[in-house]
């Protein structure tokens, strides 16, 4: 049985380039704003996608409640705001890479979104938003007349 949370063997041996670049800032910019006395900041990755009649956006947010859960659509514009909040009690970590607090995540989505055709569901840690695109933003089949 494997462990999926592990990295494959090759990516420890062929790292992505400026892999370590990016870590080191993102350590860097955490302890001048504080960031790392709060907490370890944590990221949440998205995909959108665009389907026949509707946008599609997936975001994986393991550990996030519902209740710690905020979607809003302002115009073209999709707001997510989680909280992931750490391990209840006094731990005092030998090892310690979970990143807990709050993110937003500010999507643009294209001017053909409806604003009342949306709907938002968290499974297993994943949130999936649909937001469905105005009817005349749709595909329309045109009937061919005969002679």
């Amino acid at each position: 049985m494997t462990n999926s949370t592990l990295k494959p063997r090759w990516s420890m041996v062929f790292p992505k380039p400026f892999d370590f670049v990016q870590r080191e800032m993102e350590q860097m910019l955490g302890h001048v704003a504080g960031g790392e006395s709060a907490g370890r900041s944590w990221r949440a990755p998205v995909s959108l996608w665009e389907e026949e009649n509707r946008w599609c956006v997936e975001m994986d947010i393991p550990g996030v409640k519902q209740e710690d859960l905020d979607v809003t659509l302002d115009k073209n514009t999709l707001r997510i705001t989680a909280e992931r909040k750490p391990g209840e009690g006094d731990r005092k970590y030998w090892h310690e890479e979970r990143g807990f607090g709050q993110i937003e995540r500010l999507i643009n989505l294209p001017e053909t979104v409806d604003s009342d055709a949306i709907e938002a569901q968290l499974k297993d840690g994943v949130l999936l938003v649909t937001i469905g695109k105005k009817p005349e933003a749709q595909p329309r089949k045109i009937s061919i007349k005969g002679a």
